[in-house]
């Protein structure tokens, strides 16, 4: 009985070695897609580069849009380790079926964007792998438990495209959002496009103090990064699945009031400093501005850590904290 064991334990360290290095020739060997192609000796050549280049420069693009993906291999790692007494206690039944038919499909989708030359293709392809590879030699059982940690490998992939197509509804909340609220507090804005006009005046310039709503400012750079955010938290944090789809759906919500902090810090720094100082002049940033972007991760740690505690019965501990020591108080 020991013997057999054994044999079906190397068995399966075997059959998982021999994916990784399917996986990595997938990836790191065989050349993949052209893209728009290289320049080598001032012409355009068109060959095809492996699917982690791609990665690689795609985590360049977009003024490091999606840099974030390099740490969340780790991230990934590190949430199973924190976790792994649990993960551990889960019964191995693997669902050979499924996880063969998923497989198929992850090489179908590879298959598909290789002829089509397609990078994103290869990336939902990868996602669609590891899917299928946990069912095949873990089950549905480890899948569950894995499941937020699945979502954030997801995360790897820089799924650029949907850049354009998110931030412009992004842009447009964040205007009316800012312009609703200083119009509500006294200060005339009006909302034009992605732009915001005041009747606030620059004290160094004495022009109107004018906010540009980019990508940037829309919560579309901070989205992504907040997701990751948010599925820690989910995973950490949480216990009941219907609390972590809750926690994930205020990530969208969180990311544009975080934003919206910062175009109020943009608006005060331009009236008091000047846009000069406050946002910056062709096309860089100032400190001020970086500082009001870093703000956005504050506002939306504290917002999703409040959630946390209120999912948690965190809030109910602390108010009864609170009668206790008014109780002890009064008592005194």
């Amino acid at each position: 009985m020991k013997n057999k064991k054994k044999l079906s334990i190397s068995g399966g360290m075997v059959a998982i070695l021999m994916s990784v290095i399917v996986f990595l020739a997938m990836y790191a060997l065989l050349g993949y897609s052209s893209g728009y192609g290289v320049v080598i000796d001032d012409r355009v050549v068109f060959q095809r580069q492996v699917l982690f280049e791609h990665l690689r420069l795609d985590y360049k693009r977009d003024g490091g849009e999606w840099s974030f993906g390099y740490f969340v291999p780790i991230a990934v790692a590190a949430l199973f380790w924190l976790r792994r007494v649990d993960i551990l206690k889960i019964e191995i039944k693997p669902a050979n079926v499924a996880g063969i038919l998923i497989l198929l499909a992850g090489f179908l989708f590879y298959w598909v964007g290789y002829r089509g030359e397609q990078k994103y293709f290869g990336y939902a392809a990868g996602q669609v792998l590891v899917l299928g590879a946990i069912l095949w030699f873990l089950g549905w059982g480890w899948f569950r438990k894995l499941f937020w940690l699945w979502v954030l490998l997801g995360m790897m992939w820089p799924w650029r495209f949907l850049i354009g197509r998110i931030s412009a509804p992004l842009q447009m909340a964040m205007v009316k959002l800012t312009s609703g609220f200083m119009n509500l507090i006294g200060v005339d804005a009006v909302a034009s496009g992605s732009s915001l006009s005041t009747a606030s005046l620059d004290p160094v310039t004495s022009l109107p103090i004018s906010l540009d709503v980019d990508v940037a400012c829309s919560g579309m750079r901070s989205l992504f990064a907040l997701a990751m955010i948010g599925i820690v938290f989910a995973f950490l944090r949480v216990k009941d699945e219907w609390k972590r789809w809750v926690l994930m759906a205020f990530v969208p919500v969180v990311a544009i009031l975080g934003n919206f902090v910062r175009m109020l810090m943009l608006y005060g720094g331009s009236v008091v400093w000047g846009t000069k100082i406050a946002i910056g002049e062709n096309h860089e940033m100032s400190a001020f501005h970086m500082l009001a972007g870093l703000m956005v991760f504050v506002v939306a740690l504290i917002l999703m850590s409040g959630l946390v505690a209120i999912f948690e019965g965190g809030w109910k501990k602390f108010v009864t904290r609170r009668k206790t020591v008014v109780r002890t108080v009064e008592s005194v």
